[in-house]
């Protein structure tokens, strides 16, 4: 493997009670703006939440303990006017951000922003109605360290050859 961390990196749902420096948020946020967008368009931004009243709101908006429990949220964002292929570029940076994330020892996760709570979402954080989000990404240490992937993890079953269906 080119980097550590693509085998190392897993979804972390349960973080310890300790912040997450501006130097690692930045350092994250530095990486997900490298990555490629369509047309070169660079054109995600980026909202840290780290005020826990607003951490709650997301919350009952979207649900799941590890939102209000994670020290830093980071919300990719884009203006669906600057690019042809929002979620695409999105998922990009978020790719980013999980990467980075583990080089620095924090766990993340894809949390999913589905049409009916992106409104809400949008509208507490005040992101502009041109704009498009679809996932938000808690950032903290993790609680527990899991497994890296494996050999065993890896399906040579999953690869066709010109083809679907087609081996080598």
């Amino acid at each position: 493997m080119v980097i550590k961390e693509i085998i190392n990196r897993r979804s972390v749902r349960n973080y310890k009670k300790r912040e997450v420096s501006d130097k690692d948020l930045l350092e994250i946020i530095k990486a997900a703006q490298f990555a490629p967008t369509s047309h070169d368009n660079r054109g995600v931004e980026f909202v840290i939440v780290r005020d826990q009243k607003t951490k709650n709101k997301i919350y009952e908006i979207a649900g799941q303990d590890f939102m209000k429990k994670a020290p830093a949220l980071v919300v990719p964002i884009i203006d669906t006017q600057k690019t042809m292929w929002p979620v695409q570029d999105l998922s990009v940076a978020s790719s980013h951000i999980f990467l980075q994330a583990e080089a620095l020892g924090l766990g993340t996760v894809w949390k999913n922003i589905n049409e009916k709570i992106r409104e809400p979402i949008m509208e507490l954080l005040g992101i502009p109605k041109d704009y498009i989000l679809v996932n938000i990404i808690p950032v903290g240490y993790p609680n527990i360290k899991k497994r890296p992937h494996t050999d065993q993890d890896f399906s040579e079953k999953k690869i066709h050859y010109a083809r679907y269906g087609v081996g080598k």
